[in-house]
């Protein structure tokens, strides 16, 4: 920071030089840029974090440094876009383990005039955490550390940072001491048989059976007898003594319909008998069975789409509708991805008996990974990378295999997920190129550098798919 001459000041230079003071003197960094992510402030504290001095940073962009490994992941376009607050953890090019808070400035338009980083070290917290829970000897202060977590009832099996997934928690508290039908959605792979046992879990049903039926996975032609039971006799090759059904065995406990817009329609009706009247009837019986259970259901599908289509009964949807959960993709909750990381790298180091850890540019790689395949994805690749790596240390060379076979060196990607024209393909990637550049930089001279075309061709993109852009005099 620029120096003052202290004899005699004026009011101004006062105010100027206790700012300083301020901002030198304290033990946490603080990290200022203006509302492009240009660098105007490190303090000391933010120098010793990334071993350079502070002129070195002044000036250079958020995103340049994220690129240089100086830090991983960068808030900056987080907060860009959100315009709010928001709190994460970061690795430096050190190896420090920091705990940074971002708060936004604004201008009286509503746009960010300054962000101010404050990051507060919190490797040897860390570190001593970690001994701490491989220390036999004190069991009993992590028991009461649970038991604490418990009274707060929240799931343990759940990472929960971003403000989405946090909302799903205070809903899953919410409703869990009491019976009504739960519809949960979302992508496949996000966790919805997680969630659907969280809730069993902190119900007054935990001691009761938890039956997860994956109404995909069960023949059409078994589907039938599998649910709801059969008689004795019912028909060739049944047991004589007839068998319960799936959803007769949840009874006292919790039935997880898994994948229910697979269900075919025949069978959609008599779900419903058992919703509305809470009876069975089992194939060949002309006795119906009292049933007592709670009802999840869950599906990756619109089961409004299949409505309008007559693909799935409306009765049906709205019963299960009563409450419905939605899980967002992993993809648009950056903020609980590196504490996903942490969680399984623990996990699956304890369970094989390793120590492997990422290098800061492989984890920035998994962070800005686009994970298709969601929760389910980023555990199995973990896992697969740590039984797979040669050494401790997880690099990009481990990395280049799992998440972009074939292009050596790439680490990003094209998943297609459905069959178009190749000009419609061509368009849509365009599009969403553009988008995503532009949200990430809000600069027509950035988007052109990341898409490698010029300036102006990045302009006209930008003005063909940005509602309401406006192209500055002065190219920006």
């Amino acid at each position: 920071m620029k120096q003052y001459n202290c004899e005699q000041p004026n009011q101004t230079k006062l105010s100027h030089f206790h700012l300083e003071t301020i901002v030198n003197s304290s033990l946490d960094e603080i990290f200022v840029t203006d509302g492009e992510g240009n660098v105007l402030v490190v303090n000391p504290a933010g120098e010793s974090l990334y071993g350079i001095e502070a002129s070195q940073l002044i000036n250079k962009n958020v995103d340049e440094l994220e690129k240089n490994g100086l830090f991983s992941p960068a808030l900056y376009p987080i907060v860009k876009k959100r315009k709010e607050k928001v709190s994460m953890i970061q690795r430096t090019k050190t190896g420090k383990i920091v705990h940074v808070i971002a708060n936004p400035v604004f201008k009286e338009d509503g746009e960010i005039f300054l962000i101010i980083f404050t990051s507060r070290d919190i490797t040897e917290i860390k570190h001593l955490r970690e001994k701490i829970e491989r220390n036999e000897a004190l069991l009993k202060v992590c028991e009461s550390e649970l038991e604490e977590l418990r009274s707060f009832q929240e799931p343990a099996d759940i990472i929960a940072v971003s403000p989405n997934m946090r909302k799903i928690i205070r809903t899953i508290n919410k409703i869990a001491g009491v019976d009504s039908t739960i519809l949960i959605t979302g992508e496949s792979g996000v966790g919805k048989g997680v969630i659907a046992t969280a809730i069993h879990n902190q119900s007054s049903r935990k001691t009761g059976a938890f039956i997860h039926i994956n109404c995909g996975a069960i023949p059409e032609t078994l589907i039938e007898s599998e649910l709801f039971g059969y008689d004795s006799g019912a028909f060739t090759g049944a047991r004589k003594e007839g068998k319960k059904g799936l959803i007769e065995q949840a009874n006292g406990g919790t039935l997880f319909l898994d994948e229910i817009g697979e269900m075919p329609l025949s069978l959609q009706v008599r779900l419903l008998k058992v919703i509305q009247e809470r009876k069975v009837d089992p194939v060949g019986s002309t006795t119906s069975v009292d049933i007592d259970v709670r009802i999840i259901a869950a599906t990756n599908k619109s089961l409004k789409k299949m409505v309008e289509e007559g693909t799935f009964r409306q009765d049906l949807f709205y019963r299960l509708n009563v409450v419905p959960i939605h899980i967002p993709a992993l993809r648009t909750r950056p903020e609980d991805i590196s504490y996903l990381i942490d969680y399984f790298l623990k996990k699956y180091n304890e369970k094989y008996g390793l120590a492997n850890y990422f290098s800061l540019e492989a984890e920035n790689a998994l962070i800005h990974y686009d994970w298709p395949g969601n929760v389910r994805e980023l555990e199995n690749m973990i896992e697969r990378l740590v039984v797979t790596a040669e050494q401790e240390e997880i690099t990009m060379e481990d990395l280049v295999e799992y998440m972009n076979p074939g292009e050596e060196g790439h680490k990003y990607f094209v998943t297609v997920h459905d069959v178009c024209s190749l000009k419609q393909a061509q368009e849509e990637m365009e599009e969403q190129l553009v988008r995503r550049a532009y949200e990430m930089n809000k600069s027509s001279y950035k988007v052109a550098e990341m898409l490698g075309i010029n300036q102006s061709t990045a302009i006209r993109k930008i003005q063909k798919y940005i509602t309401g852009y406006q192209q500055k005099s002065k190219l920006r």
